[in-house]
């Protein structure tokens, strides 16, 4: 399967996971309990929901039938784990086909006020962020599968998303409101707040590196069972070996 494949089926997934999810993500210092849905999943607990619908919606997809695993330490490489590890290649899953690293870029919190570690998950040279810079030169030099990737996923808002919210979530209209307030502040216009100027951006310096194949985009809409979701993007870059 191709890089653009996978994307699809992430896609396709996270819409699935958002609606079924029972899962309640809490705030580890307030221990406010927030609301269910992908957008306040942790990563870790959303690609564990998202095996498990792949193998039961995509199962034929893997190949062998069990290659798909998750959280697969890296060797030489103390306490660090590969998030995804896949084969639809008949690759065994000892060097599978793929390995993945699964970011979450969130633009707004749980309650839609501004989140500024956006860039930062991106970007970051610092080890402390664990950015998509740090997850690519880290499979770089400690390859874990025949063929690697990296891989973000991000909501993006405007004042017609904010609409659509507000109905869909009359209840929790200061969240709403909120969004509303972020987007104003970044684009007066449209309220546009979306992950595509900072993908744009970091495709440009790592494709000028060296370090990738040019990025891959997919959209995906319809998760909404928060009141921060909604449509958003899936993107992702193939690593190029050293």
């Amino acid at each position: 399967m191709e890089l653009v494949g996978i994307l699809q089926r992430f896609a396709e997934g996270l819409v699935v996971v958002d609606a079924e999810t029972h899962h309640h993500s809490s705030n580890q210092r307030t221990k406010e309990v927030y609301l269910p849905g992908v957008k306040t999943l942790n990563e870790r607990k959303f690609v564990e929901e998202l095996v498990t619908w792949w193998l039961r919606d995509h199962g034929t997809d893997f190949n062998p039938s069990s290659g798909i695993d998750r959280e697969i330490p890296y060797p030489n490489f103390p306490r660090a784990s590969c998030d995804l590890i896949m084969s639809t290649d008949g690759s065994p899953i000892s060097f599978p086909e793929w390995a993945i690293e699964i970011k979450h870029i969130a633009l707004v919190g749980n309650n839609g006020k501004n989140n500024d570690y956006g860039v930062a998950k991106i970007l970051s040279p610092y080890l402390k962020d664990r950015s998509l810079i740090h997850d690519i030169n880290r499979m770089r030099r400690h390859p874990i599968g025949k063929r690697q990737a990296v891989i973000g996923y991000c909501f993006e808002y405007d004042f017609t998303t904010c609409i659509e919210a507000m109905l869909m979530h009359p209840s929790h209209s200061e969240y709403v409101t909120n969004i509303r307030e972020v987007c104003r502040k970044n684009d007066p216009s449209s309220g546009y707040l979306g992950v595509m100027p900072m993908v744009e951006f970091a495709n440009q310096i790592f494709v000028s590196r060296g370090l990738v194949k040019k990025v891959e985009i997919q959209n995906f809409e319809g998760a909404w069972r928060h009141p921060c979701g909604g449509r958003g993007q899936i993107f992702g870059w193939e690593i190029l070996p050293i």
